[in-house]
Order: C-alpha cells, then structure tokens, then sequence
C-alpha cells in the first residue's frame, strides 16, 4: 500500500509524522472500517492533523500531538472481536495501540500518555495538554464521522491510500 497526498497539506505536519504515515503496518488501518463509515486510518489521521493545528495554536507540543493522534488507535485487527483479556475494546485498545506504537515507532512518555488516556472518560484521566487535545479532536472526528461529514484530511480526497 501506499498514499497519495494533496499538495495543499502543511509540510510541516508532514515532516512530523512522516515515517509513521509511510510505514506499511501503520497503512493497514485503512482496511478496517471505524465509525460505520470511514477507516481507522483515515480517522486516525483526522485526529493527528487536528490535533496537530490545535497543539500549535495552543502552544503545545504539535509534534507529540500530531504523532499521538495519528498513533491513538494504532491497532491492526478488526474491533469487533474479543480482545486477549476480555476486556472491552474501549479499555483494552489504548493499551494495545501504546504497545504497538512504543515497539514500532519509540514513542515518548508524552505521546504514550495521550494514547493510553484519549477514551477519557471511559479511561485515565489525560495528564498533560496534548492529551487533553488528542482526547478532544477523537470526539471531534467520531462525531464528524457518524454523522457522514468529512472533515480536516478526509476532505476533497485530500489523503487517499492505494493498493502497491
């Protein structure tokens, strides 16, 4: 797989979260279907470029946003099956994505912070700006997305992923 990019998207936010956007593990997201009508990769990168254009507005750390909210539901398996412990995906699955995104990626406490917390409040309390904001732009976008509006990337065919 791979993507294809719009030449209106910041470079700057590229250059942030580059190596996890063209990693082919991370592009598997894009075959499981999240909020009935998008994929997980598409919104995972709605959360990462919001978060991102929050982050800097706010004078936070925009790169541990953008790469937080791109990583925050960085798991490769369909949802809707039973998780190794039993426990519902809305627990288990921000365990899952900081585990996979710590052995793929090196993630920092900051960015695994964000991760573990963004099901606020149906998890940890998020500790610092960035989660807070990753923890907002995912209600943003599964907001958006179950009510079938395109926003931030999804727009225009702005980011589109293609078989290799």
């Amino acid at each position: 797989m791979d993507i294809e990019l719009s030449e209106d998207i910041a470079p700057e936010y590229l250059e942030d979260v580059w190596n996890i956007l063209t990693n082919s593990e991370f592009l598997r997201l894009s075959q499981y279907v999240h909020h009935h009508w998008t994929n997980r990769f598409m919104h995972s990168l709605n959360v990462s470029y919001l978060s991102w254009l929050i982050a800097g507005k706010l004078g936070c750390d925009a790169r541990a946003a953008a790469r937080a909210g791109l990583l925050h539901d960085f798991c490769p398996y369909d949802f809707k099956a039973v998780t190794p412990t039993g426990e519902s995906q809305a627990y288990y699955h921000p365990k899952a994505a900081a585990k996979n995104s710590e052995a793929l990626f090196g993630i920092s406490d900051r960015e695994r912070e964000a991760i573990l917390s963004h099901m606020f409040p149906l998890g940890p309390l998020p500790r610092n700006r960035e989660a807070w904001i990753i923890t907002l732009a995912d209600k943003i976008c599964a907001t958006m997305e179950g009510c079938h509006i395109a926003i931030a990337l999804a727009r225009r065919g702005r980011v589109t992923v293609v078989p290799a």
